[in-house]
């Protein structure tokens, strides 16, 4: 097909694509129609590892899935201390202690700099709920 663009002619030549009819028809404005669709389209798939719980696969460029055995062995992190005979374990809840203590001490913290503002606005109400609340936490 020639065709003209800006004075520039070029010869088109467009894709052709197989269209078949399919059984469905349908009723548009009154008028009854068929459908068409195309009977093949190409559509390049995505080529890549993946891990789905723990199981790697992989996928080809036909969107096939293939068993992949390339998939690095990964240890999750809560099942590392199981297999180091609990000295894993017990460093984590170590530090779990430690984290949670921190967290009071800085709660604790925070309500008395709250009560030490409370003081010096003559807030009586703030101060006695920041006292309950201080008593609770201790």
């Amino acid at each position: 097909m020639k065709l003209c663009y800006r004075g520039v002619d070029y010869d088109y030549n467009p894709p052709s694509l197989e269209v078949r009819d399919s059984e469905l028809t349908g009723c548009y404005r009154g008028r009854s129609m068929k459908f068409s669709y195309v009977s093949h389209v190409p559509v390049p798939q995505p080529v890549a590892n993946y891990t789905y719980r723990g199981v790697g696969y992989s996928t080809n460029s036909q969107g096939q899935v293939v068993a992949s055995a390339t998939v690095p062995e990964r240890q999750p992190v809560f099942q590392a201390g199981r297999i180091a005979a609990g000295k894993g374990l017990n460093a984590r809840r170590h530090l779990l202690r430690e984290a949670t203590e921190a967290h009071r001490v800085n709660i604790q913290q925070s309500i008395k700099h709250r009560i030490e503002v409370a003081r010096a606005q003559g807030n009586d109400q703030l101060l006695r709920q920041l006292e309950d609340e201080l008593h609770q936490v201790a």
